[in-house]
């Protein structure tokens, strides 16, 4: 029988990313679907975190392996690509000026494509943008044109954060 982290990897693989029922489950995993209502509580921090992404995923590239997705995600800097503020910074922008935006986005990074005409399924043109740099930007500017853009934002975030 295979390893209680293997077979609760497998688990959640099966319940948070493929969505299917215990029964399915049960049925795949060979084990009893008693044991994953535990196990569901038990990795709740792992299946949050999985959840968070999936839905990121879902949301904007779909067409994309979801492991592949998952690998860009946890390997790329978590700032804005132009102007490089962090969601740290972004909270704490926030917190200073509550009435940043009348807007529901801005409080985390978005995922941008660089070149607008290349599909979310392209790993190597998805980037953290914040709100601001990703709605400046829309499908007007290249890449390198927009960088020029992100200096003069990422000086008026700092003068901000002071």
């Amino acid at each position: 029988m295979e390893d209680k982290k293997v077979l609760q990897n497998r688990f959640l693989k099966l319940a948070v990313i493929k969505r299917l029922n215990y029964e399915s489950i049960s049925k795949e995993l060979g084990i009893d679907r008693k044991v994953f209502s535990p196990w569901w509580d038990e990795l709740e921090e792992e299946r949050k975190y999985l959840s968070m992404i999936r839905d990121k995923w879902l949301a904007k590239c779909p067409e994309l392996d979801f492991y592949e997705f998952k690998d860009w995600y946890e390997n790329t800097d978590k700032k804005c690509y132009y102007c490089e503020i962090t969601e740290d910074d972004l909270a704490k922008l926030w917190q200073n000026h509550p009435d940043l935006t009348k807007r529901n986005r801005g409080r985390k990074l978005e995922i941008e494509r660089l070149e607008p005409n290349l599909p979310y399924s392209v790993t190597t043109n998805l980037v953290f943008s914040c709100y601001w740099c990703n709605n400046a930007k829309t499908d007007t500017f290249t890449q390198d044109e927009f960088l020029k853009v992100g200096k003069v934002i990422k000086d008026i975030w700092k003068n901000r954060l002071k």
